[in-house]
């Protein structure tokens, strides 16, 4: 296994948590786009994009997905690691990031993740 030279002072940080923040937001962006894509094909009764439309869009991908593969890594790292959940929670959170990804992250970046990383006051 892949040891990454993570530590808890960076995944808690708050560049960290603004990072994946903004990853999560490309991931939903990525989810929007791909949804709106495909109800616009049915509208117009197509199963192609036209060229132009298909590189504009390809171009527009490019960090959506990799801001989905970066918070994919990156939750489960913190889940493997630095998660402080009762047994159970992880198990369920388990679920969602391996069965239901690109929204198992997101979800997990907004309800575990932002919560167990809030910045000291």
């Amino acid at each position: 296994m892949l040891i990454l030279p993570i530590t808890r002072s960076w995944i808690c940080s708050s560049l960290a948590r603004k990072l994946y923040t903004a990853c999560a937001v490309l991931a939903l962006a990525l989810i929007e786009m791909s949804v709106g894509t495909r109800a616009a094909q049915q509208v117009i009764g197509t199963k192609t994009l036209p060229p132009l439309t298909a590189g504009v869009l390809r171009i527009v991908l490019i960090p959506e997905v990799v801001g989905v593969a970066l918070l994919w890594v990156a939750m489960w790292y913190f889940w493997f690691g630095f998660d402080r959940s009762h047994w159970f929670k992880r198990a369920l959170w388990f679920l969602l990031l391996f069965f239901l990804a690109p929204y198992g992250p997101v979800f997990y970046c907004f309800f575990v993740y932002r919560q167990q990383t809030l910045p000291e006051e």
